[in-house]
Order: structure tokens, then sequence, then C-alpha cells
């Protein structure tokens, strides 16, 4: 069998990487909860479980480019119509060659093995031809052709609506979207079961070396022998968390004794920050609509040592409670998130996006009767998620000042739609703030 210097058996995970993308295809989940649940209770090397990682996510974050490519060697065949896990199949391949420089003839010979071994030889030899046509593709003959928005797209690995959508928001459109192709690591002490110096100490041991950020509990990954997720301490003494998505729970400022409604709960990383900054008092009333989600959330919250956590399976655009405070962070566009999560970039359904609009406004106005303080933040940087959505809001909430010494300020005009509230809201840019995008907006009942 083949092997080489990226962990494991090259052969093994590849064959991995195609099962896992075609699972991709096939479903609305991202790569991370795929990757998750093929390792469950599997006792495998966390060399090959990074090998396989690397490869789902780096096809993941170029598909536009590597299908490009296959659709110009398929020519006239459409990638479309190839069996899906020869389809994936293809993808790795033509990703070692282009992007990882692995030699034409030994990624190829990978992909023919696996495809003699899943379908035979007709499959291995149809395999063979493609990746033969697939590495005399000139690309960047190919894409000087294309016009800029296609340019870009292709260039950076990004569909032509998320160019098109970062160019109206007034930012360096390409630093954006060279930072999207980026991943900063975070962590976040969990200070119920240890200090901030105490994990320190137990990261470097680990050869773990971070460095302190804005937040003292947030610290940033910089660099690791064996990823942070694989010690024994993940979600435990420590939670993998962005440092922007810790901005929100330091908004809302949650206090001992307070009783918070956390609205779209799940997987609980907010939560369990919440508890932390309330030290365990209080109370936090954590809802999500997803009974296989809360189930995780409570196993990850006992884990975490939270005790002033009440779990609810509810409609948050429905439910009846009080509380003094709320969260609410909805299901979004997630497009500030396509550096952790790349197969957001291609998913994107125009009535979808407008559904999850209409789904936002329900909880804000729901939340509006539930709390006297409402944070309402996502992790899009879209306007009509955001901006908007708070001018909507601003109907029965007042906008309050939710800046805390971290980020940019909203957006003022957009087209010809006007924002007044811009000062008083957040925004972070991966490209600006190396964390996700995020925006973060503090309202209070009028």
């Amino acid at each position: 069998m083949l092997a080489r210097a990226d962990g494991g058996d090259v052969i093994v995970n590849q064959e991995i990487a195609a099962e896992i993308l075609e699972k991709l295809d096939e479903e609305v989940i991202s790569e991370k909860e795929l990757l998750r649940r093929f390792f469950l209770g599997k006792n495998v090397d966390y060399k090959i479980r990074g090998a396989v990682h690397a490869y789902v996510m780096e096809v993941s974050k170029r598909r536009n480019v590597i299908d490009f490519i296959l659709e110009k060697a398929l020519k006239p065949k459409k990638l479309e119509d190839v069996k899906p896990f020869v389809r994936n199949l293809l993808r790795i391949a033509t990703y070692e060659i282009f992007f990882k420089r692995v030699p034409p003839a030994l990624a190829t010979d990978c992909a023919v093995r696996i495809a003699k071994k899943r379908f035979g030889i007709r499959a291995a030899s149809f395999v063979n031809a493609i990746l033969r046509k697939a590495e005399k593709v000139d690309l960047k003959r190919e894409m000087e052709k294309l016009d800029r928005t296609k340019y870009l797209a292709l260039k950076y690995f990004h569909p032509e609506w998320y160019v098109k959508m970062a160019e109206k928001l007034g930012i360096d459109v390409e630093e954006l979207l060279i930072a999207n192709l980026d991943n900063t690591i975070y962590i976040r002490v969990n200070t119920i079961k240890t200090s901030e110096e105490n994990l320190r100490r137990y990261l470097e041991k680990n050869d773990v070396i971070v460095e302190e950020t804005f937040l003292p509990e947030v610290f940033k990954v910089v660099s690791y022998d064996k990823p942070p997720a694989y010690l024994d301490g993940h979600n435990e003494l420590f939670v993998i968390q962005d440092l922007a998505s810790c901005l929100v729970s330091r908004t809302l400022n949650p206090e001992p004794g307070d009783v918070v409604a956390d609205l779209c709960a799940a997987p609980g990383s907010k939560t369990s920050h919440m508890a932390a900054l309330m030290e365990n008092k209080g109370k936090i009333i954590a809802v999500d609509n997803s009974k296989e989600r809360v189930e995780r959330m409570r196993a990850r919250l006992k884990k975490l040592g939270v005790e002033n956590v009440k779990i609810l399976i509810g409609d948050a655009s429905k439910i009846e409670l009080e509380a003094d405070k709320v969260l609410l962070d909805p299901p979004c566009s997630s497009t500030g998130s396509v550096r952790n999560y790349p197969s957001v970039k291609w998913r994107y359904d125009p009535k979808l996006f407008w559904k999850t609009v209409e789904l936002q406004r329900k909880m804000l106005k729901n939340a509006s009767k539930i709390g006297e303080e409402v944070v309402y933040s996502t992790c899009s940087i879209t306007f009509e998620e955001n901006e908007e959505n708070v001018m909507f809001a601003s109907k029965f909430l007042k906008v309050e000042d939710a800046y805390i010494g971290f980020g940019d300020k909203g957006i003022s005009r957009y087209g010809r739609k006007r924002f007044p509230y811009a000062e008083l809201v957040v925004r972070t840019y991966p490209h600006k703030h190396d964390t996700a995008g995020f925006f973060i907006s503090k309202l209070r009942r009028k």
C-alpha cells in the first residue's frame, strides 16, 4: 500500500475523505459534523484523522475551482452525472495535482487504485482518463478569459454571489476572500474548572503555544503539535470557540444571579461561556428546537461542569419565557464563518435566505417579550440579516451601544438603504480582526 509523510496510508485517507465528501453532497451538514460522526467511537490515530480532515476541508474550500478543472476534462459530460463517490475521488486527486503539487502520476495512481477496489476496472479506466486530461488544463489561461467577478470567485475559491455581496459592503473584497481561506483557532478557558494561567501551562505542556487576546479567558493558538481538539482537556478544561463568538456573551454581560434566556443555544458554546461568567449562579434557560442537538449539548455542558442551565426543546420564535436578559444568536446564512465551514459557500439558496431573515425577525419580536435586554448576533456579514433586522427591531426595542472595545462599527449605507445606528452596533471581519465575521447588537425594551 502507498504511504506518504502526511500521516497514515494515503489511499485509506483518501478513500475515507471521498466517503465524507460524498455525504457532504447529499446532506445539509457541516464538514466538521460529518468528520465527528465518522470517527465517533473509533480509536484512530490523530495523524490519520488530521490527514482525512485536511482532505475534506481543503477540497471543500476549493470546490468551485476543482469542479471548473474537472468540467473542462469531462467535456461533453457533466460532473454532476458522475457517481458521487467517484466525483469526490476526482476532486481529491485534482486538489492534489493543482494545490498540493503532488506529481500527477502519483495522484492519479491513488485515485485509480481506489476506484478499481470500489467499482472495478471500468471505473478505474474512467478515473485515469479524466485525470490525465485534467492535469493538462491550463487553469491560469482559462481564468484570464473570465470577467472580474468570475475571476475573483475562482482565484479565491468563493461563489460569485459571495463576491457580489461582499462588494456591496464597502470593504476590501480581495482581503476578505483571502482571509476566508485561513483558519485561526481560538481557545476559551472554562473558568468553571480551571484558571487562565493553569490552562496555559496545560497547553504548553502539550506543545500548544498560545497568545493572549482582547478577552482574558480567550487564547489565540499560535502553533501546535497535536491539534487542541484532540487533547483530553477539550470540552472540559477549554472550549474551541472563535474570539468573535465569545464577544457575544461578553456583550450581554450576564452576572451571577441573573436569569438569562439563550434562545438558539445548541451546541452550547455561548451557553457554557455565560455560565462561567455567572460563576454557575443564577439561571440560564437554554432553548433549541432539535432534540438531537439538545442531547449533545446536555452531555457537553455536564462535562464542562455547568450547573445553572435548564434546557428546553422549543421554537425560539414562539416560546413563552421570562428572563432578565436574552441572547439571540439565530440560524443565519453563516457568511461570516466560511473559513470554518467551507460548504456554507456552496449552499446559498435565495429563497431559503429570505425565509431565514423572516424567521430571525419573528425570533427578535418574541425575544422582546421575554426580557428587558436583548443581544442579537449572527455569524453573518450580510446587511439584510444584521443592520436591516435591527432597523426592524427598532420599532419595538431601543438600540443601545454594543461596543466593548473590539470590532468595527456597522454599515451606515447599503445601496439606497440607510442605517442610523451604525455607531452602536459591532461587526468583526476575518481580514480585519482575524476572527469569524460576526454582527453584534444590544437592544432594550422601550
